[in-house]
């Protein structure tokens, strides 16, 4: 049971560490080049698209990490996923 838990903490917690990357890195600098106001348009269509999605997924996220720590309290790396819930507490 604790395997699954971790398995898919991780899967969904990578998966938004990979969304954010991709905005930062990937996505902003595309929509910057776009001409005239196709840049602002772009941007507001994703900001309200994700930020519908993101505010649920990230306090998805600190509820799988703190029943994987409460879970897996006596396990080796449990510190670590509490750095990880207090990581995600400061994002």
């Amino acid at each position: 049971m604790l395997s699954a838990l971790e398995v898919i903490t991780t899967v969904v917690v990578g998966l938004m560490v990979g969304v954010e990357f991709s905005v930062a890195f990937v996505m902003n600098p595309i929509f910057n080049t776009l001409p005239e106001d196709s840049n602002q348009l772009a941007h507001s269509h994703g900001g309200r698209m994700l930020g519908a999605v993101m505010p649920v997924w990230y306090i998805g996220s600190l509820v799988l990490v703190a029943v994987w720590a409460v879970a897996g309290w006596h396990h080796h790396g449990t510190g670590l996923v509490v750095t990880a819930g207090a990581l995600l507490i400061s994002a």
